[in-house]
Order: C-alpha cells, then structure tokens, then sequence
C-alpha cells in the first residue's frame, strides 16, 4: 500500500485527506492519505523520517519555506522558494499551477494587490510574473518578511511594499485583490466595507470555505474565485507527480465532498 500525506500544524482535517482518500477507495488505487502534525521545534529533526517513509507528501503552512533544506526542489519550487509537494526527495511547487490554471478563463487585470509574504503568496507572485504582471503591490502584516518577499523576486517582477494599516488606501489604486492569508477562514473580518472593493475586477481568496470577503465580492458582482479552486488545481498537480492521476474519477470526487460541504 502506498502513503501519502500533508506535513501541517497546528492539527486539523484537511481537504487533502477528505478529497484524496475518497479518490484513491474510488479509483481502485491502494494508497491511504493521512495528516501529519508535526510541531515547528520538532519539524527539522523528524522530517526526514517521513519523507523516507512515504511515498508522497504534500507541505503546507508553515512549512514550506523550512522544507527546503530537506529537499532537493526543482525549478519552480527554488523560484517560489517554497515547496508544497515532495515525491522521491525532490520538492515541487505546483501551488503556482493552483493559482495559474484556476484562472485559465479569468482576466486578471492590473494593477495589483497581494496580501501575505509566505509560501501561498510566493508561489503567487511566481504565477502572476508567468503571466507577464510585472508590478504587484505586496501588503503583510509583518514588513520585514514582504521586504525579503521583494529582494527574492527582485529579478522578476517589481514589489512594490504597503504597510498593512494603508489597506483600505492601497485598494483604492488596484484592479485585483488577492488574500494569500488565512483571514476570514474562521470568520474573521477584514476591516473593509463594500464601498472598498466595489471598484475592483477580481477578488481571488485562497481560503476554500466561504468567508464574509466573498460574500462581499458577490455581493456586488465583482468575480471572485476561492481556494477551493486553487487547491484543485494544484492537487491534480500533486497527483500527476505521484503518479497517480485520473481526471473523472478526481473530479467526481472533488465534487462531492466540495458539495456536501456547501
């Protein structure tokens, strides 16, 4: 039997695991997916244990800038300087391909706004620089880590650093608007109102339940796409890698446990 599973803390069901094993019992694959907690003091010294001993492993927040030293990462994931998927001690980005193939049929209009420094918001900005933005507004609540954001990505596109309580003003200049925090995951509320965001194109949130930011975008008929969308995109990715994919059966999946969950 195969394993695979998602390093993360603090402990929670994951997506992956709901989505997957549903998938693999469907698709006759003989794999289990499990959620793995590990604590940041314990991640460097028992990680590469679990990396030995699965076949596949997926890395999410905050981990995945700390993987890196367990792993080798292919292009993209030393361009995100973050890796979200390991498969035979190799580290991979497909977080971007999440992001990028999610708005395959989507106008992403500039200028623009990214709110967060961490692994999401890098593999974002690696995504927005593929589709050929090449200025992008970067707001965090600690500015140092959007400062660093900056100097890695100083080669490909123009970071541009807001301080976090001008939100509301920076809004006011930009087209798209992307949470690549987890704000509004357990309800909590940005400090905006409709009149905000109302000017705006595009809200994209990578949170995948539905958070009060959305119901705000909807609300005023700007076009918005959640995390749900964003984590599909980028599991069909981890899938691929594993070798484990089939396409009908995933998005069957998918469907049903997003549905259910409505």
């Amino acid at each position: 039997m195969k394993k695979f599973g998602l390093l993360q803390y603090p402990e929670k069901m994951s997506l992956s695991n709901r989505v997957f094993n549903l998938y693999f019992a469907k698709a006759g694959i003989d794999a289990t997916y499990e959620d793995i907690v590990l604590t940041p003091q314990q991640f460097d010294e028992e990680v590469d244990n679990y990396i030995a001993s699965y076949d596949g492993l997926n890395v999410t927040v905050p981990f995945k800038g700390q993987i890196l030293r367990h792993v080798t990462p292919v292009e993209d994931a030393s361009k995100c300087h973050a890796v979200n998927c390991i498969f035979q001690r190799k580290g991979y980005n497909t977080d971007w391909l999440g992001f990028y193939n999610s708005l395959a049929s989507i106008n992403v209009e500039g200028p623009l706004l990214l709110l967060g420094a961490g692994g999401v918001s890098r593999a974002i900005l690696y995504a927005l620089c593929k589709m050929g933005h090449k200025e992008i507004h970067l707001c965090n609540r600690t500015v140092e880590k959007a400062l660093q954001v900056k100097e890695d990505f100083s080669k490909e596109c123009e970071v541009i650093v807001e301080s976090f309580g001008d939100l509301k003003d920076v809004l006011k200049g930009v087209r798209t608007f992307i949470n690549a925090t987890s704000i509004g995951m357990f309800g909590e509320l940005f400090d905006l109102n409709v009149d905000d965001i109302s000017h705006l194109s595009l809200v994209y949130d990578v949170v995948y339940n539905y958070t009060p930011l959305q119901e705000m975008a909807k609300e005023v008929g700007i076009t918005c796409v959640d995390g749900k969308a964003f984590w599909y995109h980028q599991a069909v990715e981890n899938l691929k890698i594993w070798d484990v994919y089939e396409e009908k059966i995933f998005t069957e999946c998918f469907e049903q446990i997003v549905g259910a969950e409505s």
